[in-house]
């Protein structure tokens, strides 16, 4: 579908930047909005959606980025769950079973109900680092006495 559509001329990069024909989006206002803006179609290719029209971007990476993790206490007679805040201000439960360790040691969650990945900053990943423990097993996350394993593999070559 997105080899059908205009390109919109914008790419974000690893961090997380958006770039509109090479310049920086830098007003917080539009580049919040392209956010809400963001799909996928069925191979995987990310388009903006605005109104009728539709056009593809590249993605250097992932659109998202997480930028923080912190362990909230849930209510009573629940466990705490860890957080995270992406690079659009919006926060979420970190889904613990879709983390994953790549190539380099970048780790990686499922973010927006399964919509995409988000790579971790390196300051989020050192916060959720504080509850990453190691066991014959491997590398695996403990809270609240659950522990939930890490996947690790490499990113094959391009």
């Amino acid at each position: 579908m997105a080899d059908d559509l205009p390109p919109c001329h914008i790419r974000i990069d690893k961090e997380g930047t958006w770039y509109y024909q090479g310049l920086p989006i830098i007003n917080r206002n539009i580049y919040l909005y392209l956010n809400q803006c963001l799909s996928r179609d069925a191979s995987g290719k990310y388009i903006l959606s605005m109104g009728e029209e539709k056009c593809y971007l590249e993605v250097e990476d992932t659109p998202f980025v997480i930028q923080e993790v912190c362990l909230k206490s849930a209510a009573a007679g629940k466990p705490a769950a860890l957080w995270v805040k992406l690079n659009d201000d919006t926060e979420e439960p970190l889904d613990a079973e879709t983390l994953r360790i790549a190539a380099d040691n970048v780790v990686y969650g499922m973010i927006k109900h399964a919509f995409c990945e988000a790579r971790f900053t390196r300051a989020a990943w050192y916060q959720l680092a504080h509850y990453v423990q190691q066991d014959h097993q491997g590398y695996h996350l403990s809270i609240d006495g659950v522990k939930t394993y890490l996947k690790q593999f490499e990113n094959p070559a391009s």
